[in-house]
């Protein structure tokens, strides 16, 4: 499980960039492996870790694994969840740009056992409500 792909090596003698080489090393080598973050907080960065990844040589399917399918053969439940076959859960998200890529990932839709959760947030809210208030007045 990598929780350092955006961290500076834990060796000063190692390649600067090696954080960021690990999983296609990994891949290569035919080991399984995902992705992981120590803190919940920062959760929400996790896809950007894969896409920050694909930039240094892991493919896009390889680095997608290693957020879904690899991460439940590693926890076990890979009978139930990690890729969308009939009679698993279907846990997903919907986004109108690379959901890799954190200038373009925008969610759209997100299902949790195959029943759509609701994205709406009070911050969101009250930029809709504002939003219009205040183009008028250009």
């Amino acid at each position: 499980m990598l929780s350092k792909v955006h961290d500076l090596p834990d060796h000063e003698d190692s390649d600067i960039d090696q954080p960021f080489k690990t999983p296609r090393m990994l891949q290569d080598a035919g080991v399984l492996w995902c992705f992981q973050m120590n803190e919940v907080a920062q959760s929400r960065n996790l896809p950007f870790q894969a896409g920050h990844a694909v930039g240094f040589g892991l493919g896009k399917e390889d680095a997608i694994s290693g957020l879904t399918l690899n991460t439940a053969k590693i926890l076990g439940i890979d009978k139930t969840a990690g890729s969308l076959e009939v009679g698993k859960d279907a846990t997903l998200f919907i986004s109108s740009g690379d959901a890799l890529d954190m200038r373009t990932n925008h969610v759209e839709t997100a299902f949790i056992q195959g029943r759509e959760v609701s994205l709406s947030t009070k911050q969101k809210d009250l930029y809709e409500k504002f939003k219009t208030k205040y183009e008028k007045q250009k």
